[in-house]
C-alpha cells in the first residue's frame, strides 16, 4: 500500500519542503528506493537531486526518511513472504489444478538474524596446529636472512 507523500515525515522535515518536484521525487523514493526510479516519476534528472541533497539540509533529512521508509517497504515485503507465503499455481497436464503456498526460509532467516543478531549469527571459529597437531611454530625472519637457503635469492 502506497502511502501518500505527506505521510513520508519522521523528522518533520518533510513538510518543510515547498518544492513540489522535490517532494513529488522524495515519495517516488519512498514507494520505490530507487533514485533512478524515483527521478524518473518525478521527471527531474538525477544530478538535480544530488545538487540538492548537497546543497540543502532538509531535504538531505527528508531523503534520509524517504529510503526509510523504503526499507520497512522492503523488510514489510519480506516479513510477508517468510511468514506468510505466497499462493503459487499448480499445474497438471497443462492447466491449472489448484495453489500451493510457498514459504521463504532464507528471508525468515535474514529476518531472524537483524532481530535477533547475537541469538541468530553465523558462528565459527578457527584453529591453527603445526604438523601432528603440535603447537604452531612462529619465526619472524629479517630481510636478507637465509637469503640461499631453501630456493631463497
Amino acid at each position: 500500500m502506497a502511502q501518500k507523500p505527506d505521510n513520508l515525515d519522521k523528522t518533520g522535515q518533510y513538510k518543510k519542503i515547498r518544492n513540489p518536484r522535490k517532494r513529488a521525487f522524495l515519495a517516488a523514493l519512498a514507494h520505490t528506493g530507487n533514485v533512478t526510479d524515483a527521478a524518473d516519476i518525478a521527471h527531474i534528472s538525477r544530478s538535480a537531486h544530488y545538487q540538492w541533497l548537497e546543497a540543502d539540509p532538509v531535504y538531505a533529512a527528508a531523503y534520509d526518511d524517504a529510503m526509510e521508509q523504503a526499507a520497512e517497504r522492503l523488510e514489510a515485503e519480506a516479513k510477508r513472504r517468510a511468514v506468510d507465503g505466497v499462493e503459487e499455481p499448480v499445474f497438471y497436464q497443462g492447466k491449472q489444478c489448484g495453489v500451493i503456498r510457498r514459504y521463504s526460509d532464507s528471508l525468515l532467516m535474514f529476518l531472524l538474524k537483524g532481530a535477533k543478531p547475537d541469538k541468530y549469527k553465523e558462528r565459527t571459529s578457527t584453529e591453527l596446529t603445526g604438523a601432528g597437531g603440535k603447537p604452531l611454530t612462529v619465526a619472524f625472519v629479517s630481510p636478507g636472512e637465509g637469503e640461499g637457503e631453501d630456493g631463497g635469492a
